[in-house]
């Protein structure tokens, strides 16, 4: 399956440079990203947390330690057992009436572990052409959804590292705090934007091959010229970026360079061989 990618006329060094963003949370455009509806903990929740919180540490660690690249795991897991005595207080600050203030510190942790690549099943969205190629006028580019570069899950309990299909409901998904085996709420989105068809695939920013500051951190993942499948050059793109194609294009020889024109018969594009 070949999954695409909106860009702007400005992001073709995802093309010249082989490296896309991965971008983190709270520099998504949708407020709503990444705000599951949180439920407090019960008293029979608070009870096994207690009695098994070295086990749940252990959990924790064997599922994240990629997300703790200066500190052994070791010294990370004595340091979360050192919190134990502060349980308490924990279970008080995460009742029903606090959880408001729980979301900006969940927010924040996100933003500086992990980073999103999202990516679409069509290459013909007017809407996306519009909202996300500055008006028609960038590139689509094509993945390969089979390349290595979407398959870096360190194991079957990894959950980073491998294309996700993004489900979208009315509702906000529902998580849990003590619940450690579910990411659903990374792939869930409101139902208006189920016209993007999306997949998304999220790795820790530790791994990124390169970080630029831009004012904020811009974690850039590299790929291999094999990973491209398909360029589709927006109908508005200017004579310069429809050059600079040409030129990229011999990089990139499993990739097919095509171009989208306006359909004369229905509002829609149509997507041809490039002339």
């Amino acid at each position: 399956m070949i999954l695409y990618k909106y860009l702007q006329p400005v992001r073709l060094d995802v093309l010249r440079h082989r490296r896309i963003r991965f971008t983190q949370p709270g520099d998504f455009n949708d407020p709503f990203e990444f705000r599951p509806q949180i439920e407090a903990a019960t008293d029979d929740v608070r009870a096994y947390v207690e009695d098994n919180f070295e086990v749940l540490v252990d959990q924790l660690l064997e599922r994240f330690h990629a997300l703790t690249p200066i500190l052994t795991d070791a010294n990370v897991r004595n340091l979360l057992l050192s919190l134990k005595p502060m349980l308490p207080e924990v279970f008080r600050m995460v009742q029903t009436e606090e959880l408001q203030l729980v979301a900006p510190a969940i927010d924040k942790l996100l933003s500086l572990n992990v980073g999103v690549l999202c990516l679409s099943e069509v290459r013909d969205s007017i809407l996306m052409w519009g909202h996300y190629t500055d008006s028609h006028r960038g590139v689509v580019v094509g993945f390969d959804s089979t390349n290595p570069f979407f398959s870096k899950r360190g194991n079957d309990l990894d959950d980073f590292g491998f294309l996700r299909q993004v489900n979208y409901q009315l509702d906000r998904p529902q998580v849990k705090l003590t619940d450690t085996t579910s990411l659903a709420w990374f792939q869930t989105k409101s139902a208006d934007w189920a016209y993007e068809k999306e997949w998304r695939i999220v790795r820790p920013l530790s791994e990124a091959d390169r970080v630029d500051m831009n004012p904020s951190p811009v974690c850039l993942f590299e790929f291999a010229p094999d990973a491209v499948r398909e360029i589709v050059v927006g109908m508005r793109a200017a004579p310069s970026l429809i050059q600079e194609i040409r030129d990229i294009a011999g990089t990139f020889p499993w990739a097919a360079v095509l171009k989208a024109r306006e359909d004369p018969h229905r509002y829609g594009l149509l997507i041809e061989e490039f002339d």
